[in-house]
């Protein structure tokens, strides 16, 4: 008897949440960004610097900060360079179930900009901040509260 009871209100609940969409009532779905779609960009081939030819290293470790941290693979790679030069290149790491990538930025030391660049490999697109930072070797390697976050699809716009 109770398993009849229980088979009959489970039924009703099925034909209840089955009724109760309606095509009409569903959302529409926003279009995708194009910046969110498969791009033909090939893996670039970013090579460490020789450290030796530098005097400092900035050490930060970066996490995506935006939506693009949904498309991360252990395919990606991050990379900073001063005037098209590479001066660090890193693949995506894991601690403790936190996905970062930890860059060591060569330089001399003085007022040189850093551009960042990520390789989505999912997306096979680069990304690209220009003028992401200054380049500081005393600079906190995690900032000042927490990973650093760039917004790649931000500085897009």
């Amino acid at each position: 008897m109770k398993k009849n009871i229980v088979l009959m209100l489970l039924t009703a609940l099925t034909f209840t949440v089955g009724s109760c969409s309606s095509d009409s009532d569903d959302p529409i779905p926003e279009s995708v960004d194009e910046r969110l779609k498969p791009g033909n960009d090939d893996r670039p081939i970013w090579t460490e610097p020789d450290y030796s030819l530098f005097e400092f290293r900035m050490a930060v470790q970066v996490q995506l900060g935006d939506t693009l941290a949904a498309f991360q693979s252990s395919g990606d790679l991050m990379c900073a360079q001063n005037d098209g030069e590479v001066r660090a290149v890193t693949s995506p790491q894991i601690t403790g179930g936190v996905v970062y990538y930890p860059l060591h930025i060569a330089g001399n030391g003085d007022e040189q900009t850093i551009s960042l660049y990520y390789y989505c490999e999912r997306l096979h697109r680069i990304y690209t901040i220009t003028n992401w930072a200054t380049f500081d070797a005393t600079a906190a390697p995690t900032g000042y509260s927490g990973f650093y976050r760039p917004q790649f699809l931000k500085a897009l716009l």
